[in-house]
């Protein structure tokens, strides 16, 4: 298969084009060249062709990368055309567009749930691609081709050639070339509301093209300019509560992640479309009502224990053990006013009940071991501090007798289910998988109802928390982030977290901060 790329891009003098195409797993680089310093082209021959490829353009002076595009939706080329045995590629450069928000998943999957589709594969001898981005589209509404051409529906609005979702906000179509009536093409994008079944015409002038001479086995793909419609920008409205002031009559005392999923129902049904939370990550260091302040978490991963859904836990199966916990818990729940102590007493204590007689059974389940696949990097380290945290005593790692400092030898070790080390610590697995899948179900379900989750992240870490007990490189431990005086505190504010080292942290790429990240878009799609 061979590949032509073309791309109009004006460099200044020294400057070179790259091309990056990601395939395999790896990224291939190939430098443009070009006769007047505008035209850049490549030809890539590759067999055997992968089913898609994606790809972007960079610009490099010396050697070193100067400037990319866009990078959070790159190019794809899908190899669809079953006789096709070279594609000819015209791109233009994609810069980052003034309504990037709705390529974020708060509008692609929450608000205008944009589902990417594989192309057809088309038999067509020779053909014409067209691929345009257009996300203003919204719920139910979907992107065609209208044109002069007979092929291209003579204009006419019953006529609109269907495009295919390729990738989020990115729509493609493929035409057949010999069923145009010659080279010039005439066209514009339209949207297609199928509820109501309306067709609105993007804003521009008609778009042309002049094809080249094509042969048997061609396919032309053009990469168009953003389709603009006459779509007002939405505002929208939500409401913010912390997840522990959603107590429902099936609480233990505090809201969960159950009340959660109802909030979110309570949202949907009275037409709002955002629900901000507080912090829910973990911030035990005392077992007392101190903890209970929910900007000074201990891991910037980990999710609280409070907010355990123990209705979506298997039943404790000694009728004794069962009748007294519903028992605590209505009491729990009577109470006019959260008691943060005793609440997480009972929660941790029921969770070690259920943990005793279901854990073995799902820790050894593939969703488990997905899990803890996926987080072990800052589980393990989570799980072995919780211990110690308790076993000490206090959560001040520099008075424990040792382990004042996350040792990586030993991952393995707690890593292994049948050490010792693995068997003291399993627990905190447990919680945090049990947490992790009920928050993930609450997300999901926003999704679903057209809710934007969004979630708050404070700013600074519990000095004796594991991320400093972890990578205490990332922090300065000799002074306290805090805020300046104001109208609210006229002698300012001492948070007591330590703040952030940048010059160590900018040495990996800010990884601590990626990770977080990557880390909270599990649960959420917007962000305080």
């Amino acid at each position: 298969m061979i590949f032509h790329f073309h791309i109009t891009y004006k460099a200044m003098f020294g400057e070179q084009l790259v091309l990056n195409i990601q395939k395999d797993g790896e990224e291939l680089k190939f430098p443009l060249t070009t006769l007047n310093g505008e035209q850049w082209s490549y030809e890539w021959c590759v067999e055997p062709a992968q089913k898609s490829y994606t790809y972007y353009y960079s610009v490099e002076r010396e050697g070193r990368v100067v400037k990319t595009e866009w990078l959070l939706v790159k190019h794809q080329m899908d190899v669809t055309a079953k006789k096709a045995s070279e594609y000819t590629i015209y791109d233009h450069w994609k810069v980052m567009p003034e309504d990037a928000y709705l390529y974020s998943s708060a509008f692609t999957d929450c608000i205008n749930h944009q589902t990417p589709q594989e192309m057809k594969a088309e038999s067509y001898d020779k053909v014409v691609r067209l691929i345009v981005r257009a996300p203003q589209l919204r719920d139910g509404e979907r992107l065609g081709v209208l044109g002069a051409d007979k092929a291209l529906g003579a204009w006419k609005e019953e006529n609109v050639l269907a495009m295919a979702q390729h990738t989020y906000n990115e729509w493609v179509v493929d035409i057949d070339a010999n069923q145009l009536g010659g080279s010039h093409m005439e066209f514009k994008f339209v949207a297609q509301d199928h509820h109501r079944k309306q067709v609105l015409w993007e804003t521009c002038q008609n778009r042309t093209i002049d094809l080249p001479k094509m042969k048997p086995g061609e396919v032309v793909c053009y990469d168009l300019d953003q389709s603009f419609f006459t779509l007002y920008d939405r505002h929208l409205a939500g409401t913010l509560v912390p997840v522990f002031s959603l107590r429902s009559e099936k609480s233990a005392g505090v809201g969960d992640f159950g009340d959660l999923v109802s909030m979110i129902d309570l949202v949907a049904k009275t037409g709002q479309k955002v629900l901000q939370l507080l912090p829910i990550n973990d911030t035990t260091i005392t077992h007392t009502w101190t903890d209970s302040y929910p900007y000074s978490c201990i891991s910037i991963f980990a999710l609280h224990p409070q907010y355990a859904n123990l209705h979506a836990l298997p039943a404790l199966k000694d009728a004794k053990a069962r009748e007294e916990a519903e028992k605590t818990r209505r009491q729990l729940n009577a109470l006019r006013q959260i008691d943060y102590e005793k609440v997480n007493d009972f929660k941790i204590n029921y969770l070690r009940q259920i943990f005793n007689q279901e854990g073995e059974k799902m820790m050894k389940s593939a969703d488990f071991k997905a899990f803890f696949q996926e987080t072990q990097q800052w589980l393990v380290p989570y799980a072995q501090y919780s211990y110690l945290r308790d076993k000490n005593g206090t959560a001040d790692f520099s008075k424990w007798p040792d382990h004042n400092i996350w040792d990586e030898a030993e991952r393995k070790q707690l890593s292994d289910p049948k050490s010792k080390a693995y068997k003291e610590v399993e627990f905190f697995y447990f919680l945090q998988y049990v947490l992790n899948q009920q928050m993930q179900e609450a997300h999901e379900h926003a999704k679903a109802k057209g809710v934007i989750l969004k979630g708050d992240i404070p700013i600074g870490v519990n000095r004796y928390g594991c991320d400093v007990w972890m990578e205490p490189k990332y922090f300065n431990l000799n002074g306290q982030a805090g805020a300046p005086p104001d109208d609210f505190s006229v002698n300012g504010q001492n948070w007591g977290f330590p703040t952030y080292n940048w010059y160590e942290m900018l040495k990996d790429g800010c990884q601590w901060w990626v990770r977080r990240f990557q880390n909270m878009a599990k649960y959420f799609d917007a962000y305080r």
